[in-house]
């Protein structure tokens, strides 16, 4: 089935207002404005808000069971406080397009994050932060071992793929992670595997992005983002990727980390080890009786006066 062009083409993603607070719903009045970016062989989808006289740049990230739409429901929160936000839709999730089909590395997540901040610093000098949620925390610090342009990144997880208690963590079962995984992803077999391809929610804990098993559900039957299917090079390649700096040479900005406390998906265990090693400066805060994609009192309050202060030294 043929993708549409615009989210407002499709009706999906409304599904997840009933599960949010008033604050995080996407109002049929105020939606964010799509365009598409032009990167190499891709077009990239991406939701703005533009806003001219925010003082910042927010970026958002997803991870592997959404995409910018979905996540565009913090943005609404950044635009109320007056800050301009861009939700782009990874390659192979969402809209964003991939006409020649081509078997991307994770790599290629990477640097079009990094040459998207460069594009949009360009356009007015703006610091740019960036807001990467599950999976896309890691890639928010990636991104910023790459390119100093970035002021500040704020984090969910910082779950290190390269280590096995993370990808214990990360997949659906210990089976999946400690057999068939390394078997499937590893360089040997890369070229009987790479081409293949499995549905998202077979490889990793959908169910447990929320604790409400029935919003569980929509993101795990949303064809654009959890819905969606993985390729085993992007997997592998995902897996093995090695960041530009290793945490203890990571002074390249602030980070700001934002665990869930009752993240049954990526616990805190799962991503402090990586934490407590940057060098940087840092600072962890629980946000109590969230789960994975944090919407939950109290939390959610916790969340907002976090970023709001964060953000606001980023002015500076």
């Amino acid at each position: 089935m043929k993708r549409p062009e615009f989210y407002t083409q499709t009706e999906y993603w409304k599904k997840y207002n009933d599960f949010l607070p008033k604050e995080l719903q996407y109002k049929a009045t105020k939606l964010p404005t799509e365009i598409y970016w032009k990167w190499k062989d891709y077009s990239i989808h991406i939701d703005k808000m533009p806003i001219d006289n925010s003082p910042i740049k927010v970026i958002i990230l997803h991870g592997s069971g959404a995409n910018g739409r979905v996540l565009g429901l913090y943005g609404n929160y950044l635009n109320e406080l007056g800050y301009e936000y861009l939700a782009p839709d990874l390659i192979g999730y969402g809209l964003t397009k991939n006409p020649s089909n081509r078997n991307i590395v994770y790599d290629e997540w990477v640097n079009c994050v990094s040459d998207l901040v460069d594009e949009e610093y360009q356009k007015d000098k703006k610091p740019i932060v960036l807001f990467g949620l599950s999976v896309g925390g890691m890639l928010a610090y990636q991104v910023a071992c790459k390119n100093s342009k970035v002021k500040g990144i704020i984090v969910t997880t910082l779950a290190d793929p390269r280590l096995q208690k993370v990808r214990d963590d990360l997949s659906k079962n210990k089976f999946l992670s400690r057999v068939a995984l390394p078997i499937g992803v590893g360089n040997f077999t890369k070229p009987i595997f790479d081409h293949l391809s499995l549905p998202i929610k077979w490889l990793c804990k959908m169910d447990r992005i929320t604790n409400n098993k029935d919003f569980s559900k929509v993101f795990s039957n949303d064809k654009l983002g959890g819905g969606s299917k993985v390729k085993f090079r992007f997997l592998r390649t995902y897996l093995n990727y090695k960041p530009y700096k290793e945490p203890e040479q990571f002074d390249s900005c602030k980070v700001l980390f934002l665990q869930p406390g009752k993240d049954t998906w990526t616990t805190l265990e799962t991503s402090k080890p990586f934490f407590d090693r940057i060098k940087g400066y840092k600072k962890l805060v629980i946000l109590e009786n969230c789960g994975h994609a944090p919407y939950e009192e109290v939390g959610l309050t916790t969340m907002k006066a976090e970023i709001q202060k964060f953000l606001n030294e980023q002015k500076e």
